[in-house]
């Protein structure tokens, strides 16, 4: 979905197109592709990418399985990124891509179907701002426990504990989150704004919990050789990504107040 000049504001800016030409494909139809894509996961070994374009014909979104091997499809590995590094992200290019018909998802024919996806997507970004700090917990005590400054293990001391026991209420916090957030899922109730709820809050309390860890660890806490630079690194990440922070706290506003601040 996300596109090198359209993150936030993808919902109207979505600048990738579908053109259907009745024309081509021996006859038969195809849709034309046209545009690029960035940060796509998994695309330099996926046999299919599920592609988000806006149908010229009515301009509204549509999504289309592309194989990867596609004429006129290129794509470029990002590198350099300091976070997430376990997910190879991709560039990729459509220069009049065909795809038949029935490569298009039908039940995708608008942006408000599109949210449909984004509510469980974000719900499975918030188990990932638990599990980051539970990661970083773990991170923390098995450091802190053979650390010795002064004569005796770093997790002896006051502030030390102050700091692990912030994580774990952090942890505890957002585990009850999404523990209930699924709950309700499981049992049909999808929510637009509990989904971004429940982001929001994990993602920041996991930007908070990383940075504890990484400040028990002290400067050994941005050596890759530990775990906590690691989840320190990964907690900015996820704080952006999948809905910023400011997006995900609209979406919970306009539900609070029935008013929309997006522009």
């Amino acid at each position: 979905m996300t596109e090198p000049d359209h993150g936030s504001d993808i919902a109207g800016g979505l600048a990738t197109t579908a053109r259907f030409d009745e024309e081509a494909g021996n006859g038969e139809g195809r849709w034309i592709i046209d545009g690029a894509k960035r940060w796509i996961g998994g695309a330099a070994t996926a046999d299919l990418i599920a592609v988000f374009a806006r149908d010229v014909a009515d301009s509204q979104v549509k999504v289309f399985l592309v194989p990867r091997a596609s004429w006129g499809l290129s794509m470029d590995t990002m590198v350099g990124k300091v976070a997430l590094r376990p997910m190879e992200n991709s560039t990729i290019r459509f220069a009049g891509v065909e795809v038949p018909e029935s490569a298009r998802l039908r039940q995708v024919n608008s942006w408000r179907d599109v949210n449909r996806i984004l509510r469980v997507m974000r719900s499975d970004v918030a188990w990932i701002a638990t599990g980051l700090q539970a990661g970083a917990l773990d991170a923390a005590l098995a450091y802190v426990k053979k650390r010795e400054q002064f004569g005796r293990p770093v997790s002896g001391y006051q502030l030390v504990q102050e700091k692990l026991a912030w994580i774990l209420g952090n942890l505890t916090a957002s585990f009850g989150m999404v523990v209930q957030l699924s709950a309700q899922q499981d049992a049909g109730n999808y929510v637009d704004a509990n989904s971004a709820l429940a982001k929001m809050q994990t993602a920041r309390m996991a930007r908070e919990s990383a940075a504890l860890a990484r400040e028990v660890l002290g400067g050994n806490g941005i050596l890759l050789e530990n775990d906590a630079a690691r989840f320190f690194a990964d907690a900015e990440a996820v704080y952006s990504y999948e809905g910023t922070h400011e997006v995900t706290a609209l979406i919970v506003g306009r539900a609070l107040t029935g008013e929309s601040a997006f522009v």
